[in-house]
């Protein structure tokens, strides 16, 4: 299951998503809003949570993410969360001709993938972040299988500034470039950086 879950300050909320589908239905038990597409669950707005207000949480933020599945364990059963930002490696890249596009193959550490990419840094060899299918961005935007020119897209490889990732470490232009082995594909991007 991807999860995006999300604290904003302004309206003391967390933001829980499992599916980014319209809401066409809620049901408010106790300081939660469940939200509904027809009958199923797709997400809750958790009022008030219990969490160190003043931090800045990371998307993916464990506290989040335990905190909302402890909140919402009477509503939805919660067991596998997969990790939605991997460290992957481009096996291969080619320019699309006549766009600023480059048609790749991305290996998340379990299968090569096709993604189409506008970075002007993406090369062959170049270990970086794959947002895979599913996942959901900070803003809540969720990556879904796409096409490019023609050319179909299994995922998304992203910048630091996509994930605000505030690290010094992270190339601010472009996608983002990491020095690790090979044995790191398929892990979480939050494990490495």
């Amino acid at each position: 299951m991807k999860f995006f879950v999300n604290y904003n300050k302004n309206f003391d909320v967390l933001f829980v998503l499992f599916e980014n589908r319209a809401v066409n239905n809620t049901k408010k038990v106790n300081n939660i809003e469940l939200l509904f597409n027809n009958d199923k669950l797709i997400g809750a707005n958790i009022f008030d949570p219990k969490i160190d207000k003043e931090k800045t949480y990371r998307i993916e933020d464990l506290v989040l993410l335990n905190y909302a599945k402890q909140a919402l364990k009477e509503h939805i059963k919660i067991d596998n969360i997969e990790a939605q930002f991997v460290v992957a490696k481009v096996e291969e890249c080619e320019k699309i001709e006549g766009t600023h596009l480059s048609k790749c193959k991305v290996n998340n550490g379990k299968e090569i993938l096709q993604i189409i990419c506008g970075a002007n840094n993406v090369k062959q060899g170049l270990i970086t972040c794959l947002a895979t299918i599913g996942s959901f961005m900070p803003s809540g935007v969720q990556i879904l299988k796409g096409s490019l020119k023609g050319n179909e897209s299994y995922g998304m490889l992203c910048s630091g500034k996509e994930l605000k990732i505030d690290n010094r470490n992270i190339n601010d232009s472009g996608i983002i470039e990491l020095n690790l082995a090979n044995d790191f594909l398929g892990k979480s991007i939050w494990e490495v950086i």
